[in-house]
C-alpha cells in the first residue's frame, strides 16, 4: 500500500524523495531553522590565521571563476583553534551579501568524545530537521538520510537559497562522507584532529601560532575582559616568553588570558614563572572546563597500544625534532615499521612532519603530555633512552671519520655516510639535536656517554663553525668527564676547548686551557695525545703572536708524533712551523716546512691536510714574489675534489688565493674570489673572516683608483673587526685605509688611523710594524701639517 504525504506552506522550497518505497514531497521553510541549525558565536579575540582565513573565504566565494562543490578541510593538532577559524569564516560568509541567502547548518559531531559523539547517523537526522523534514519522514537508514539531506540542499541551492554547512570535530569514520552535499553548488567546513586527506577537499593544516600573532591573541583576550589591561603592551618579554611556553597554542594562550583576567594585578612576569616549571606547566594550563592534558588526551585515548607505546617514547628524544632513524632507535623496531606509526600519529595530528622529508616534530606541551603519560604507564625507559644515545655516539663517530679521517675504510652498503657531504648534511640536519643529547645525558647521569659523545659532537660543530654550540658540548662533557673520573677524556676534551676558545678568538683563556690539558696528558704519559695538544697550543701561540715560542711548541709536537710513528701529527706541526716562519719572515725555513709537510699528507692520504698545507705554501711562494708559480699552487688545492670541503675552508683558502691575485694583477679575478669568500664568512657568521674578505676586496679597489669604494669596504670590514677581539688585524685595516684617505685628502682623518694603529700593534708585540707605522705618522705630518691629535 502507498500513501501520498504532502505539506503546503506558502513562500517555500518544493522537493521530494523515496524513502523505503514511499515517494514523498515536502514543501521546506524559506532557511534552516535557527533554533536546531544556529551558529555558535565567533570570538571577538581572535588573532592570526590570516592567510588561512583569506583562503577558506576565497573558496566559498560563488563569484570565484573556479564554479565547483567547495569542501574545505580543517584539520591539526587539539588546541590549534580549528574550531575558530571554521566559526570566523562562517560568520563572515554569512555577511557577504548573496554567498548564503540559506543560511548556515551547524553540527558538532564530538567526534573524539566517546561520551558526547555523535554518529553520522545521528548528524544527519540533526541537519534533516534544521531543514524542516517532519521528524516521521526521516529514514532509519544512514544511507537514506544521506539521499534525503542531499535533495534538501539541492533544492535550497536551485531555488537561489545556498547552504553553508559546518562539520565540527568530525569523528575517524568512512561514514563521514555520507555528511557532504553533492549537488555542486552547497559548501561546506569540516574540522578534525586527524587527517581528511581521503576527501575531495581544500586541506588546510593548522599548526602552532607565531610569536607575534599569539602575542596579538593573549593581549585581544586580556583586553575583551579587561578593556583598560595594558599587561601585555607592558611586559612585551614576558608576553613573549609565554607565547613560547604554551607553544604557541591557541587553546593555551586562551586559558593564560583567563588566568590572568582572573587577578587584574597579577604580572605576566609571575604567572610566566609558574609556568616555566616543565613538570607543572599542563597541570597550570588548565581552568574549569578547559585545559590542554584534556584535550589530547581525547586523541590519546583513540591510539592502539602500540601506537601508544611509541608516542610515549617519542617524548625521550631531548632534541626540536628527530629523523625516522633515531625514532627507530628509540622504539627498538625497523625503520619501515617505525615509519609506519610516525605517519599513523601524524594523521592524528601528535606528531607534525617538517618541511624536510623524514624528520619530525612534537609540539612542545605534547611532549610534556607524552612525558606524563610515560611516568605514569610505568614503562622502563632506561634501555630505550640508551638505544637513542647509542644511535647518536655510533652516526656522530662514522661523521667523524668520514669528515676528518684519512684512514677511515671506504664505506660499504651498511656505512651510516657514502662520503663526506652526506656526513656534512647529516650534521646541519642533527645539529640541534646533538647538543641536546649530550645535555641530555649529563643531566641523567650517563656520564661516560656524554663525555664519549662529546668530543666527535664538539669536533663536528667545531669544523662548521657553530662554535657556541660546541663549547657548550665540551663544557658539559668535561663536567661529565670529572665526574666520571676519566682522566684521558677530560683532557682531551679540554685540548678540543682549547681550540674552541683560539677560533673565537678568546686567546687568553684557550692559552690556559692548552696548559691544563698538557699537564694532564704528561702526568698521565699519553704521548700522541700529547703531541697534539702541544700543537694546539702552538696554534694559539701563533695568534698571540709569540712566534719564537709557538715553533718551539710545535717542534717538539712533531718530535713526539715522529717517536710514537704519527706521520699526519708530524705533517700538522711541520705545517705549523711554516706558517710561523713565514710571519717570521723566514722565507726558506717556512717553505721547507710546508713542502715536507704537504708530501707527508699526500702519503697518508690526507687530502685536507694536503690542500691547506699547499695553501701555506703558496702564500710563502707569493711573499718570495713568485705571484704565477703561487696561483698555481692556490688552483690545486680549491680544485681538490675532496680536500677543502668545509665551507670555512674553503672560504679562507678563496680569500688567499685572492690576496695571490691581487699581487699577480689579475684584479677582476681577485674580487671574484673575495666574493665568494665573504658570501660564505656571512653566511657562517665568521665576523673575522667577513672582515679578512671585506679587507681584501678593498684592496682590489686600491688598485684600480675606487678610494670611494675603497674606503667603504675598509670601513665594513673595521665594523667587523670590532666584534672578533683581533687587535691587529684592527690595527693593519685602520692603516690601509689610512693610505686610501691620504689619496683622498682627508689627512687629519688618516692620521688619527695611523695613529691608533701604532697604538694597537705595540699592544700586539708587533714592534716592527708599529715603528714602520709611527714612521708613516711623522711623514704625514711633515708633508701636510696636520697637527697630533690631542689625548
Amino acid at each position: 500500500m502507498t500513501h501520498n504525504v504532502e505539506n503546503h506552506i506558502d513562500g517555500g522550497v518544493l522537493f521530494g524523495f523515496v524513502v523505503q518505497g514511499q515517494h514523498v514531497t515536502l514543501t521546506l521553510p524559506d532557511r534552516p531553522d535557527p533554533a536546531l541549525a544556529g551558529l555558535p558565536p565567533a570570538s571577538v579575540a581572535f588573532a592570526g590565521r590570516r592567510s588561512q582565513l583569506d583562503r577558506v573565504l576565497a573558496a566559498l566565494d560563488p563569484t570565484a571563476p573556479n564554479d565547483r562543490a567547495v569542501t574545505v578541510a580543517v584539520t591539526g593538532l587539539a588546541g590549534t583553534g580549528k574550531t575558530e577559524l571554521l566559526l570566523q569564516v562562517a560568520h563572515r560568509a554569512l555577511r557577504e551579501k548573496g554567498w548564503f541567502p540559506g543560511g548556515v547548518l551547524y553540527v558538532d559531531l564530538h567526534g573524539y568524545d566517546v561520551e558526547s559523539r555523535l554518529s553520522p547517523k545521528r548528524a544527519l537526522g540533526t541537519l534533516l530537521r534544521a531543514l524542516g523534514v517532519p521528524p516521521q519522514h526521516i529514514p532509519n537508514r544512514v544511507e537514506e538520510r544521506a539521499n534525503a539531506c542531499r535533495s534538501a540542499l539541492d533544492a535550497f541551492a536551485g531555488a537561489g537559497r545556498r547552504v553553508l554547512v559546518v562539520l565540527d570535530d568530525v569523528p575517524v569514520t568512512d561514514k563521514i562522507r555520507h555528511l557532504l552535499p553533492s549537488d555542486g553548488r552547497t559548501a561546506t567546513l569540516l574540522s578534525a584532529r586527524h587527517s581528511l586527506a581521503g576527501l575531495d577537499a581544500l586541506a588546510l593544516t593548522l599548526r602552532e601560532l607565531p610569536a607575534d600573532e599569539g602575542r596579538d591573541l593573549l593581549g585581544k583576550a586580556l583586553v575583551t575582559a579587561l578593556p583598560e589591561d595594558s599587561r601585555v603592551a607592558d611586559e612585551p618579554d614576558d608576553a613573549d616568553q609565554l607565547v613560547a611556553l604554551c607553544g604557541g597554542l591557541p587553546l593555551a594562550l586562551r586559558i593564560v588570558a583567563s588566568l590572568l583576567v582572573d587577578v587584574p594585578t597579577r604580572p605576566l612576569s609571575h604567572l610566566r614563572r609558574e609556568i616555566q616549571d616543565a613538570h607543572s606547566r599542563l597541570s597550570l594550563l588548565s581552568r574549569e572546563e578547559r585545559a590542554v592534558a584534556a584535550a589530547f588526551e581525547l586523541s590519546y585515548r583513540r591510539l592502539t597500544d602500540e601506537q601508544a607505546r611509541f608516542f610515549r617514547l617519542m617524548c625521550l628524544h631531548p632534541g626540536p625534532d628527530f629523523s625516522t632513524e633515531a625514532a627507530a632507535r628509540l622504539y627498538g623496531e625497523g625503520r619501515n615499521e617505525s615509519e609506519r606509526l610516525l605517519e599513523d600519529l601524524v594523521r592524528r595530528h601528535l606528531v607534525e612532519p617538517r618541511e624536510s622529508y623524514g624528520r619530525w616534530q612534537l609540539h612542545s606541551l605534547v611532549q610534556l603530555y607524552a612525558w606524563e603519560r610515560l611516568r605514569s604507564h610505568g614503562d622502563p625507559w632506561d634501555e630505550d633512552r640508551g638505544r637513542l644515545f647509542a644511535h647518536f655516539h655510533e652516526m656522530a663517530t662514522q661523521a667523524c671519520e668520514r669528515v676528518f679521517d684519512p684512514a677511515a675504510p671506504q664505506p660499504t652498503a651498511s656505512s651510516c655516510f657514502r662520503d663526506r657531504a652526506e656526513a656534512l648534511r647529516w650534521l646541519e640536519a642533527e645539529r640541534r639535536s646533538l647538543v641536546a643529547v649530550v645535555d641530555c645525558a649529563h643531566e641523567v647521569g650517563s656520564d661516560p656517554v656524554c663525555a664519549a659523545l662529546a668530543a666527535p659532537v664538539a669536533h663536528l660543530l667545531a669544523a662548521m663553525r657553530y662554535l657556541e654550540d660546541a663549547e657548550e658540548v665540551l663544557i658539559t662533557g668535561i663536567r661529565s668527564s670529572r665526574r666520571c673520573q676519566d682522566g684521558p677524556r677530560r683532557a682531551a676534551l679540554l685540548s678540543s676547548l682549547g681550540v674552541v676558545l683560539l677560533d673565537q678568538r678568546r686567546l687568553g683563556k684557550s692559552f690556559r686551557t692548552h696548559l691544563k690539558a698538557i699537564k694532564m696528558f704528561r702526568r698521565m704519559q699519553q704521548y700522541p695525545a700529547l703531541a697534539d695538544a702541544l700543537n694546539n697550543l702552538g696554534l694559539t701561540l701563533h695568534e698571540q703572536r709569540k712566534f719564537e715560542e709557538a715553533v718551539a711548541t710545535h717542534t717538539e709536537a712533531a718530535q713526539l708524533s715522529e717517536r710514537v710513528g704519527d706521520g699526519i701529527g708530524v705533517a700538522r706541526a711541520l705545517s705549523s712551523i711554516g706558517e710561523t716562519q713565514s710571519e717570521l719572515g723566514r722565507r726558506k725555513k717556512a717553505a721547507r716546512a710546508l713542502r715536507k709537510s704537504a708530501k707527508i699528507f699526500r702519503k697518508e692520504g690526507d687530502l685536507r691536510g694536503y690542500a691547506r698545507a699547499l695553501s701555506g705554501l703558496a702564500r710563502a711562494t707569493r711573499d718570495a714574489g713568485k705571484a704565477e708559480q703561487a696561483l698555481e699552487l692556490h688552483k690545486r688545492a680549491l680544485e681538490m675534489s675532496d680536500g677543502l670541503l668545509l665551507p670555512h675552508d674553503r672560504a679562507i683558502e678563496l680569500a688567499n688565493y685572492a690576496g695571490t691575485l691581487i699581487a699577480a694583477g689579475e684584479l677582476d679575478a681577485a674580487l671574484t674570489a673575495q666574493q665568494e669568500a665573504l658570501d660564505t664568512f656571512r653566511r657562517l657568521g665568521e665576523s673575522h673572516g667577513e672582515a679578512t674578505a671585506l679587507g681584501g676586496m678593498a684592496l682590489v679597489r686600491h688598485s684600480q683608483g675606487k678610494w670611494s669604494k675603497a674606503v667603504r669596504l675598509h670601513t665594513l670590514a673595521l665594523e667587523a673587526l670590532v666584534e672578533s677581539r683581533d687587535d691587529h688585524r684592527l690595527a693593519h685595516e685602520l692603516r690601509s685605509l689610512a693610505e686610501v684617505l691620504l689619496r683622498q685628502g682627508s689627512n687629519s682623518e688618516a692620521l688619527e688611523n695611523l695613529e691608533l694603529a701604532v697604538e694597537l700593534y705595540h699592544r700586539t708585540g708587533d714592534t716592527r710594524r708599529a715603528t714602520e707605522t709611527l714612521a708613516q705618522v711623522v711623514q704625514v705630518r711633515k708633508r701636510h701639517g696636520v697637527i697630533a691629535r690631542t689625548a
